[in-house]
């Protein structure tokens, strides 16, 4: 039992990292006024969704990662002034290209995110890291202030 139990509670703190993980990505992205279309913890099939606003909020099958879905991700070729390549990484490339410039909404060109300044680009993407080291620090304090710190048993107060 006790064994299921710990087990639950790792997969619990492993979604909630993953979670705020990508919520440290989401908040910053919608100030600067980016359309966040999906919110996912987990990848594979979708177990359960629901979309509030313009966000699809969901929970996916494999409990190992998440995303964020940021229109315009990838800004299209011509805004780069990119050619199209012949290779094999090159059709992937514009491909990606291609998907991303297709989940633009007409009129809403400036929500993408390639329309952002390289310092709002950069908060995004720094959003989810920062987040994990938030965590951290949170738990390591919660340790210290509810275990406390090794030291020697006395029942001396002080020594003056």
């Amino acid at each position: 039992m006790a064994y299921a139990v710990g087990l639950l509670v790792l997969l619990i703190g492993l979604l909630a990292s993953i979670a705020l993980h990508e919520v440290g990505h989401m908040v910053p992205a919608k100030r600067f006024g980016v359309r966040v279309s999906q919110y996912m913890v987990g990848f594979g099939p979708t177990l359960w969704s629901r979309t509030k606003g313009e966000t699809e909020y969901g929970l996916k099958a494999i409990p190992l990662g998440g995303y964020v879905r940021l229109v315009g991700m990838y800004p299209p070729a011509d805004v780069v002034g990119a050619t199209p390549g012949t290779g094999r990484f090159s059709g992937l490339i514009d491909a990606a290209r291609e998907a991303s410039a297709e989940e633009i909404r007409p009129g809403e060109d400036h929500r993408a995110f390639y329309r952002l300044s390289t310092p709002k680009k950069v908060v995004v993407m720094l959003g989810g890291p920062v987040m994990n080291l938030l965590i951290a620090v949170v738990l390591v304090g919660i340790v210290l202030v509810g275990i406390g710190t090794a030291g020697p048993a006395t029942t001396t107060v002080g020594v003056i």
